[in-house]
Parts: C-alpha cells; structure tokens; sequence
C-alpha cells in the first residue's frame, strides 16, 4: 500500500512540474503547415508560384465543396483579378467580405481590383471600410516586432495616393507571411 501511494504521489509530483514554455510567433518566424485539405494546399502552393489558372481551378474546387470558406473565396479573387478577370475577382470578393465583413486581406485587395478598374471613388470608400476595421486591432506581434495589426490599410492606402499621384496601379507580390 505505501509503494502505491509513492508512485501516486511521484506521478503527481511529475506533472506537477514546471513545463518547458513554447513561444507563439507569426509570420516568417513560424511557417505555417500545409492545409489538411488538398485542394487548398494545391491552391496555396500554385499561388506561391504565381500559376493563377491552376490556383483558380484548385481553389474554386474547395468553395464547391466549402462555400463557406472566405479565404478561398478571397484567394479566388485575387486570382482571377491576376489574370484580368474583374467581374469574378468581386464576385469573390464580395462573397468573402459577406462570409466576414471583417475580413482585412479581401478588403485590401477589393479595393486594388477598384484602382485596377479605374474606379478610384469605390478604392477610396474600401479603404475608409477598411480603415474602420483596423480600428478594432489594437496590436500585433510578427517576426519580432509589435505593430498596429493594419498592414493592409497602409498598404492600400498607398496604392491609391499613387494612384491619385500617376494615374495607374504598380502591384507587388505579397511576401509569404502577407498571404
């Protein structure tokens, strides 16, 4: 009887221990796993590699399945607005926005589809949507640095005062942490 009140006790005392921490990170500091759903890696992974036809059919094969998936949905936009295709880019990504009025990415690039269409007036009252959902982020934490959490409001924002500047849309890939 004592010998098995020692092993309860070491057990309890085992986990009783202090366990080593784990850190969170985002961004480059912490790559993300592969989406459990095939479709979607493959659509991530053509992405990645900037093949917007194959991104397309793999990404609109999860919203037949998932049309509740706003990331998809967002990703479809922002493939079809690659290859010129601006009325299915809105489509999606005013499906995405209405899955998640609050959604910052599909925000940003609704109004880079406005400014790539010529429709400054809608890229301006899509960044003032976008600016108030940037206000309910306080603070983020990625690849050792603390920002406002608004990357992408800064970022649209100075695509339409080049815009209002030159008359046309310079876009750049985003990074791997940005998608």
């Amino acid at each position: 009887m004592i010998r098995l009140c020692f092993i309860a006790m070491f057990a309890a005392a085992a986990f009783a221990l202090p366990q080593p921490a784990s850190a969170v990170f985002s961004g480059d500091m912490s790559p993300r796993p592969e989406s459990g759903d095939a479709d979607y890696a493959a659509g991530i992974r053509a992405r990645n590699e900037m093949e917007w036809e194959k991104m397309i059919v793999e990404l609109e094969k999860v919203v037949a399945r998932r049309p509740w998936h706003d990331n998809a949905h967002n990703l479809l936009g922002y493939g079809y607005r690659k290859i010129g295709n601006y009325e299915k880019s809105l489509v999606h990504y005013h499906t995405a926005l209405k899955l998640n009025p609050r959604h910052r990415q599909a925000l940003n690039y609704l109004g880079m589809a406005y400014l790539h269409m010529e429709d400054r007036a809608k890229a301006e009252t899509t960044l003032a949507k976008l600016g108030e959902v940037c206000k309910q982020v306080r603070l983020t934490f990625s690849d050792g640095d603390f920002s406002d959490g608004c990357r992408e409001y800064r970022k649209l924002e100075e695509q339409v005062a080049f815009y209002d500047e030159y008359g046309f849309v310079i876009e750049t890939c985003p990074s791997e942490e940005e998608w």
